[in-house]
């Protein structure tokens, strides 16, 4: 799949997507038109995030939100003070991340397809598209399982993760009490 700038249209490369993506161009943003935006224009990040309309989180490298646009917040059923600062397995209210030593440290946090392609992403600069993922989640009825499909793109130092689609399992372990 082929990535342009949204801003400019520079060609930003190739992207690796599955077998049945009927996707043929993704957007990004480049180096140049972020540091232009965000720096000369004047626009403060959060700001230009929500102008986007998937919900969007930028994650640094320890796995913490920095911050999430308004689609995210309203997809979280979050304000920016229950976001910002926290772990993303607290911020999607993973079961796991409330386990002895939190998010990113318990033994079901290596499998976890949204923290390692976040840390890939990261570390090698590779984006990622609509990659499959799932998480047992706290939510208002009990624990759900819920389905995502995520895409990353390193901005600078850190990961801009973007949740494209989500789908709640059929069933949950309802809790009475």
């Amino acid at each position: 799949m082929q990535r342009i700038c949204g801003w400019c249209g520079k060609d930003l490369g190739e992207i690796k997507t599955g077998p049945d993506s009927e996707y043929l161009i993704s957007h990004g943003i480049c180096d140049e038109c972020a540091f232009h935006l965000v720096a000369e224009v004047g626009m403060p990040l959060r700001e230009y995030l929500d102008h986007l309309e998937a919900p969007v989180m930028v994650v640094d490298g320890d796995g913490v939100v920095k911050t999430a646009n308004k689609p995210a917040q309203t997809l979280l059923q979050k304000e920016l003070p229950d976001i910002e600062g926290y772990q993303g397995g607290v911020v999607f209210e993973c079961v796991h991340s409330t386990e002895p030593g939190g998010c990113g440290e318990t033994i079901h946090c290596s499998g976890c397809t949204i923290r390692r392609t976040v840390m890939e992403t990261l570390n090698t600069g590779n984006n990622h598209l609509r990659v499959p993922a799932y998480l047992d989640c706290k939510t208002k009825v009990g624990v759900c399982g819920i389905h995502y499909l995520i895409s990353t793109e390193k901005f600078g130092a850190v990961v801009l993760l973007r949740v494209d689609e989500v789908n709640p399992e059929e069933t949950c372990i309802i809790d009475n009490s």
